[in-house]
């Protein structure tokens, strides 16, 4: 049997890249396809797992998204075609979905994200089946969506890759910081159809830029920073210099996490991954997450402040107060289901569904 498996972020990566490796231990063979964009390709480097890179990011644009969405699928038709797939995998791509729903190869989509309303609309109708986390239902039923198609589990989808997951302090050396006395700071995606309409109301890149301000400059701590897009990352480099590190390949970032005073994103996974690990982690998302309203309400260490201008000093105070929220969280990630063995069976279930 042949897997097509679709990564267009990192996080992606990460989850595919544990799919990847569990199916092969069933004895399957695997296609994995993934695009220039991030430290997506880099990921796949540190696993070890061979990737096919077809098309790149189209940007901020609506021009720029579907040129460069038309040419992967010109591109991942001509690949599929001669490989000829069982069953795709992916976390809602547009690009792959198009095409094996065309080719009539079954559809296995994963996803947590209910806000990525345009994605989610040229997907999920063309899917056999759809894994998502048991906290996202009542978003999907009220959007309308056919909800038996929908396979739930009582967890979030990081646990893949956390749960036996044993951080490495030797990464600190190499990256010359000390245990608990830096703070991950990772952008928003500003260039991301879900974040377009609140972008518009800043003109930097990056809308953390009162925030680093105040870190580098009153707190003192040093930042370890993840760019998503070029401008995101001369925009820093040129601001702060040698304040702020800045890595530009793939590293281990899940110990770096486990060692940081704070993580803070714009988005949710690395604060999910902190909070998995018991790091005192913020997201600064403009709208609900509901992953991320899990975890808190599960009692990992995991905030949400929605508007990081009229909120900084929240922000500051949870940074500052950071040993007092950091806390041994190892018998609550226990409680929590892990989809690995749920996506598997449902990657077989898909395929003997198809030969019958």
């Amino acid at each position: 049997m042949l897997v097509w498996l679709e990564a267009l972020t990192a996080k992606q990566a990460l989850l595919m890249s544990k799919i990847a490796k569990a199916l092969i231990e069933r004895e399957c063979e695997i296609l994995v396809t993934t695009r220039k964009y991030d430290y997506t390709t880099g990921i796949f480097d540190l696993y070890d797992l061979p990737a096919i890179m077809v098309g790149e990011y189209g940007g901020e644009t609506l021009e720029g998204k579907l040129k460069s969405d038309l040419e992967r699928q010109i591109k991942l038709f001509e690949l599929v075609t001669k490989r000829k797939p069982d069953v795709h995998v992916s976390f809602t791509s547009p690009s792959s979905t198009r095409v094996a729903y065309g080719l009539k190869i079954p559809i296995l989509l994963l996803t947590d994200s209910p806000h990525s309303v345009p994605v989610n609309k040229l997907t999920i109708p063309l899917a056999k089946e759809v894994i998502a986390p048991l906290c996202t239902y009542d978003l999907w039923l009220n959007m309308g969506y056919r909800i038996d198609k929908f396979r739930f589990f009582d967890g979030v989808f990081e646990v893949v890759w956390i749960s036996n997951f044993k951080p490495d302090e030797n990464i600190l050396k190499k990256l010359g910081l000390k245990k608990y006395e830096y703070i991950i700071v990772r952008p928003e995606e500003k260039k991301a159809s879900y974040y377009s309409s609140y972008a518009k109301q800043y003109s930097t890149p990056t809308f953390l830029v009162e925030l680093l301000d105040y870190i580098v400059n009153k707190l003192e701590f040093k930042i370890i920073f993840f760019p998503r897009y070029q401008d995101q990352f001369y925009f820093i480099k040129n601001r702060y210099g040698e304040k702020v590190l800045i890595p530009r390949k793939s590293i281990d970032l899940q110990s770096v996490e486990a060692y940081a005073r704070a993580v803070i994103t714009g988005g949710s996974t690395i604060a999910v991954e902190g909070a998995l690990q018991g790091t005192p982690s913020i997201t600064l998302f403009p709208a609900r997450v509901e992953t991320v309203s899990y975890l808190k309400d599960k009692g990992f260490p995991v905030f949400h402040v929605a508007d990081a201008h009229r909120n900084i000093q929240q922000v500051i105070d949870i940074i500052e107060s950071a040993e007092l929220y950091r806390r041994d969280v190892s018998a609550l990630l226990k409680e929590l289901e892990n989809p690995l063995s749920l996506i598997v069976r449902e990657v077989f279930r898909l395929c003997a569904r198809e030969l019958n």
